[in-house]
């Protein structure tokens, strides 16, 4: 049996070594995947209800303490098919409103809160004012909403803007473990791209009925029609701007990756992606790519090149099947004349609207009131706050809590300019804050799946700073600038 104890870390934290714990690790992995499974093909769904939440919890409390970057990893999955685990529960076990099954990410990620409350002195450091100013602006937002908003809603909407600063902070406050992050990061998108994307192409194709049940009661209109090639793909997460914008993210995490499993990977994702119609997720893909081709230096730009390539052949032999080839011609074109596009139109009108509505309420509605008071319902032809990063701002947390807000985004934006980075995983990771800055406009990018995405990986871009820091000062003592791991092994006959 082997024990591995990290003797780099703060006295107030304990890290483990994935080594010594290898099995374990595997075993509480093994359960998180087959308890599961087994109640699907038990046709017992309805279980997961409670099963799954608990599950995750319980696990992700254990990778937490035996294995940081295996519980890093375990919530980027759990983002990833938590939608569709909620599905299967809805088929076998009947529809809920609030299916609780959902909360598997938010209370998993927002475990990484415990280690962090053992050390708030870190919230004292220039560098983690942005999590401290984003943090204040939500409490303020939240003590508006209890006076005001029903207490269920806040405590919902809560998650949203809590979990992913928390879990950003996490990642900022690990940042020796940078490498074992984003290995984690990484090989998450790597197989998860796989996964999804597959299903996603299976979805458009074949539209299961867990999925048309779903969209059946959710009545949203932005999913197109409940038929197949003309449903709007969303594949194992819960709507197609969410999906689309993740699929995005690795993507662009793919480009400085390297193995054949990536070129499988890209074409899944990348068809998936396509069959989404999300032109906020093309624009944001596309920013990060440009990016990309500027930031990259000129040995990493060929494979830049090819990849691009790829992606078009990809999307020729895509249009070559018939009836995909008008609906992709179709949505392109919204782009190219804007003017003429529906929903644009909606959003600049709904945009005007709001500011003049906000204007009446400079001290904010609170968290939670963009669900319960701007509500839209699935057929409505006229954007909610949900729709754009400012409005859910303003209507959250006013002119004052915005401002805060803002104040830690553009601290953050600084630091994260300065900070650069010549590491691959890096340079694709500010392609991806880039790409998010570009569709601020046109979905709401901090709160939620999406908000984990951007304080994740403007977490690992400080972090990579940071370790080459850790790195250079370890070079001159001539010591592994990895943690260093006391291993003290105990035969077992």
């Amino acid at each position: 049996m082997t024990m591995v104890l990290d003797l780099k870390s703060s006295p107030q934290s304990y890290v483990a070594a994935p080594l010594g714990f290898r099995m374990q690790i595997w075993t509480v992995i093994s359960f998180m995947i087959g308890i599961p499974v087994v109640c699907i093909l038990a046709n017992q769904g309805g279980l997961l209800r409670v099963v799954f939440p608990l599950l995750s919890f319980s696990v992700g409390g254990f990778l937490l303490w035996r294995s940081k970057p295996h519980f890093v990893g375990l919530v980027i999955w759990l983002w990833f098919v938590t939608p569709f685990v909620g599905r299967i529960a809805d088929m076998q076990g009947g529809w809920t409103q609030a299916n609780s099954v959902e909360l598997a990410p938010y209370i998993t990620a927002g475990l990484a809160v415990f280690p962090i409350l053992s050390n708030l002195r870190c919230l004292k450091s220039r560098m983690t004012l942005p999590y401290a100013c984003a943090l204040a602006a939500v409490f303020y937002g939240l003590m508006i909403g209890l006076r005001y908003l029903p207490l269920f809603n806040v405590m919902r909407a809560l998650l949203n803007w809590l979990v992913p600063i928390i879990f950003g902070l996490f990642i900022y406050e690990y940042r020796w473990l940078y490498p074992q992050f984003r290995k984690a990061i990484e090989g998450s998108f790597l197989y998860g791209l796989s996964v999804m994307g597959i299903y996603g192409i299976y979805q458009f194709f074949a539209l299961p009925d867990w999925d048309r049940m779903w969209m059946l009661n959710v009545q949203m209109n932005s999913f197109g029609e409940m038929d197949p090639m003309k449903t709007r793909v969303f594949s194992t997460m819960n709507a197609p701007p969410v999906f689309a914008a993740v699929m995005a993210c690795g993507l662009l995490l793919l480009f400085n990756m390297k193995g054949k499993m990536r070129l499988f990977s890209a074409a899944c994702g990348f068809i998936s992606f396509v069959f989404t119609l999300s032109r906020a997720a093309w624009l944001n893909f596309a920013f990060g790519c440009i990016f990309l081709g500027f930031r990259l230096g000129m040995r990493t730009r060929p494979r830049l090149a090819i990849a691009s390539l790829a992606c078009i052949a990809f999307l020729i032999g895509v249009m070559q099947i018939p009836g995909v080839k008008l609906i992709l011609q179709e949505r392109v074109r919204t782009l190219a004349q804007p003017g003429q596009d529906v929903s644009y139109s909606a959003r600049v009108e709904g945009h005007e609207q709001a500011l003049l509505e906000i204007a009446q309420e400079p001290w904010g509605e609170g968290v939670g009131s963009t669900d319960t008071l701007h509500r839209t319902e699935g057929d409505d032809d006229f954007i909610g706050p949900h729709d754009s990063t400012v409005l859910e701002f303003l209507y959250s947390l006013g002119w004052v809590g915005t401002f805060i807000y803002a104040l830690g985004v553009l601290l953050l934006g600084i630091q994260l300019k300065q900070a650069g980075g010549s590491d691959p995983f890096a340079v694709s990771a500010q392609a991806i804050m880039i790409g998010f800055l570009a569709q601020c406009l046109l979905n709401s990018v901090m709160l939620g799946a999406l908000g984990f995405m951007v304080w994740t990986f403007a977490s690992m871009i400080l972090a990579s700073s940071e370790y080459k820091e850790i790195a250079h000062e370890m070079s001159e003592s001539n010591e592994d600038p990895t943690p260093r791991y006391a291993i003290v092994s105990e035969s077992v006959q």
